[in-house]
């Protein structure tokens, strides 16, 4: 889902796992629209510091992320539409790699570029 009501780059955090551009306010709120159920950021500030970055280059507008080679490159081609980073520097907490990882899941860097 897009940031609601002029957000500006710098009033953005991408999230760490899937790298969607939200407004703090909005991660407080509705949590990350991909990744809620590991992250849990629903109404925790420490949870949202903890789980997103502001440090982030780039941005796509994703509309049909399943018809998108952009989307197929970036690897959110089985996300919701909405705004993501091209890359985000940071990684999160050791507890949501472990998380993915016992769910069957690998964890990526969003900031590197992969082979």
């Amino acid at each position: 889902m897009p940031p609601k009501g002029g957000s500006r780059k710098t009033e953005l955090r991408a999230c760490l796992i899937c790298s969607v551009l939200q407004s703090t306010n909005d991660f407080l709120t509705q949590g990350c629209p991909n990744c809620e159920e590991i992250l849990e950021m629903r109404g925790s500030a420490e949870r949202v510091a903890e789980c997103t970055s502001v440090t982030y280059d780039g941005m796509i507008a994703m509309m049909e992320p399943s018809e998108s080679w952009v989307a197929r490159w970036q690897r959110i081609d089985k996300r919701m539409r909405g705004i993501y980073a091209v890359r985000v520097t940071g990684r999160p907490p050791a507890d949501v790699i472990e998380a993915i990882e016992s769910r069957g899941g690998v964890y990526r860097p969003r900031d590197a570029v992969e082979d």
